[in-house]
């Protein structure tokens, strides 16, 4: 059932004091550009966050946010340096309304730390109880803007996907681009794509940047499919939702434990196609992302004498209002007395 809430009472009223938060992160991780230090980055990043959502004028429930990551051994290892910051569960806020808040500290983080483009600092709210609780592993998705929307289908070979999306873009197969992620996993994913004729861009890092492409009419890029992070793909449907698109997706469990734990959370089925309605049960969301350093559609983080220039996306649904803000931060507000850098 979709939880509903008076517009009255509409958590996109709060949707700028979400994109102050994914401000103050990216200012923080960007900092750490080029640093090499994954750990301490995100360790910052999940600090600034930690703070900026104490101040939101809600009552803020952690749904999603991701603790590991894979290392080069194939072993999970923690993100955090430091425990206690912030995690799946907490309750953060100044009160009022209750939501759901769907964290990515930073997207993109080795990107970040060897200093190449297409990280970001994100955030995505819903009421309460309206996320899909999904632990942190992967998810197989398949992701479309809104003139794709009813063409696609999961299940389908990704021949047909693709030009089934061709052909509600009005083009070739030729004439459009495929994000994919660069892992072994999608060695045979790229091969099939190349028989279409679709370009395939081979992304190094983050599914979450290539959604918000996607559903960006004028965009260069036309789909994302294949298999990332389950935590990224509640953050991307909440993406679609505001930009009106499509997008399809599947658990996609790799050791018995995860699928242990997908049955505590009451999915039992782990063949079930999953739609952006059992993603985010609700037709009221909020996103908001910050670019860290450059990427097509966000700006990097540019800091000057005493401050900082920030390039943030916001969208809400309930109002349907998307913004992009350029943002000049005084951070040592005495230095603002020389003037600042526009």
């Amino acid at each position: 059932m979709s939880t509903r809430v008076s517009h009255e009472n509409s958590i996109g009223d709060s949707a700028i004091q979400y994109a102050s938060v994914t401000e103050q992160v990216a200012l923080t991780a960007g900092r750490q550009e080029g640093a090499g230090s994954p750990e301490e980055t995100y360790t910052q990043a999940t600090e600034a966050f930690k703070r900026g959502l104490g101040g939101i004028p809600n009552s803020c429930h952690v749904a999603i946010l991701r603790e590991e990551r894979l290392d080069e051994s194939g072993s999970m290892k923690p993100l955090k340096l430091r425990s206690g910051i912030l995690g799946v569960g907490d309750k953060l806020g100044a009160g009022g309304a209750e939501v759901d808040v769907a964290v990515e500290p930073v997207e993109g983080m080795q990107l970040l730390t060897k200093g190449q483009p297409g990280s970001i600092a994100a955030v995505a709210v819903a009421p309460e109880g309206s996320m899909l609780q999904v632990p942190d592993m992967y998810m197989s998705k398949i992701i479309v803007g809104p003139r794709a929307k009813g063409c696609i289908d999961i299940d389908a070979p990704v021949e047909e996907n693709v030009r089934a999306i061709a052909d509600a873009l009005s083009r070739k197969p030729s004439e459009m681009t495929v994000a994919v992620l660069d892992r072994e996993r999608h060695e045979g994913l790229i091969e099939d794509i190349r028989k279409t004729g679709a370009r395939i861009q081979i992304r190094a890092e983050g599914d979450l940047t290539p959604a918000i492409d996607v559903g960006v009419r004028g965009s260069e890029l036309h789909a994302v499919i294949g298999i990332g992070g389950a935590p990224e793909g509640i953050l991307a449907s909440a993406v679609i939702r505001c930009l009106g698109g499509e997008m399809q997706a599947r658990m996609w469990p790799t050791q018995r434990s995860q699928v242990e734990m997908l049955k505590e959370r009451g999915m039992d089925d782990l063949e079930k196609k999953l739609t952006l309605d059992d993603m985010i049960q609700s037709e009221e969301v909020v996103f908001a992302a910050t670019g860290i350093t450059a990427g097509d559609t966000l700006k990097s983080v540019r800091y000057f004498r005493g401050g900082g220039r920030t390039h943030t996306l916001v969208m809400s649904t309930k109002p349907r209002v998307i913004r992009f803000l350029d943002t000049i931060h005084a951070l040592e507000p005495e230095a603002g007395m020389q003037g600042f850098q526009l």
